[in-house]
């Protein structure tokens, strides 16, 4: 049995190579480039990742991409780049309806936005409060909402949750905050 890897295997080695920093800052500068005309002023990049589609035939190198997510608030709308860095190609694809999961850089903004809020800056002032966030259910305008669940810490352990929290950030406001029975525990 021959223990040489075929040609095509050697090849493979350059397409599944973990994404680099400047590829990735290139996709990124490459896909907001092109959509500038589509974006308002108010929107965020979520993130780069590598993207392998699997080739039309079984002979032929898979194409190695970089997948770029860019989420404008105001417009309500989620693109998808699939960036080709070395051709500085891109195929856009607008998500309609799909929700990617929030970023931590958008729950630290639901946070400030929230803790803003006089029905829910009582809550994260307590003493041993702390927060966490949950899938706030999809809004229907496309909308991106986050959820807060605002929980406190009594003997090193959460002992109650306190309030449930939903922001727009959309509208950068607090749409809903529900305050829960003072025993309820975490969860």
């Amino acid at each position: 049995m021959s223990s040489e890897m075929s040609e095509l295997t050697k090849a493979m080695a350059s397409v599944v190579a973990p994404l680099t920093d400047q590829e990735a800052r290139e996709a990124i500068d490459l896909a907001t480039e092109r959509l500038a005309p589509e974006l308002s002023d108010h929107h965020r990049v979520l993130g780069a990742e590598l993207s392998i589609d699997k080739p039309q035939h079984p002979d032929v190198l898979p194409q190695r991409l970089v997948r770029v997510l860019v989420v404008d608030y105001a417009k309500r709308r989620t693109f998808e780049a699939a960036v080709d860095v070395r051709a500085r190609t891109l195929r856009l694809t607008d998500l309609k309806g799909v929700q990617p999961a929030c970023s931590q850089e958008e729950i630290a903004e639901a946070r400030a936005i929230a803790e803003n809020d006089p029905r829910t800056a009582r809550f994260a002032g307590q003493q041993g409060a702390f927060v966490s966030e949950f899938g706030a259910d999809p809004a229907p305008d496309g909308s991106r909402h986050v959820g807060l669940r605002y929980a406190v810490v009594r003997g090193g352990q959460p002992s109650a949750v306190l309030a449930h929290a939903v922001v727009d950030l959309s509208t950068r406001s607090v749409l809903d905050v529900m305050e829960t029975s003072r025993g309820e525990s975490g969860g």
